[in-house]
Formats: structure tokens, C-alpha cells, sequence
């Protein structure tokens, strides 16, 4: 699999995005250790290192 970083920030991204619109969309008002929102956006920067990483190794190969 080429690239495998790039895919993996991409999933994390997704992901995280997934979870701040159920958090975002329940009826009621959770209470604080029912807010998961610093978790999903954590995992949306997640996604953002994992995408910049795989750029970098994209751009600067390792030859062996």
C-alpha cells in the first residue's frame, strides 16, 4: 500500500468528523464526561499530522 500515512489521516479526519456531528446532533445537553468534543477534534489533528507526514515522505524519499 502506497502511502499508508496519507490514508490513515484521512480516516482519522473522517472519523473524527463523524463523531463531532453525533455529538453535536443529540438532543439533549450532555454533561462533561459525555462531551466528546476535544476528543473528536484531537482525532481530526490526529489525521492532520498522519496527512502532513505522508506528504513529507512523499516529497523526500528513502532510498535504500
Amino acid at each position: 500500500m502506497k502511502n499508508w500515512l496519507f490514508w490513515a489521516g484521512i480516516s482519522f479526519i473522517v472519523g473524527g468528523m463523524v463523531s463531532l456531528a453525533l455529538n453535536l446532533g443529540a438532543t439533549k445537553t450532555p454533561s462533561f464526561s459525555e462531551d466528546l468534543s476535544s476528543y473528536a477534534i484531537g482525532w481530526m489533528l490526529v489525521g492532520a499530522v498522519l496527512i502532513t507526514i505522508g506528504y513529507i515522505k512523499k516529497k523526500n524519499p528513502v532510498e535504500q
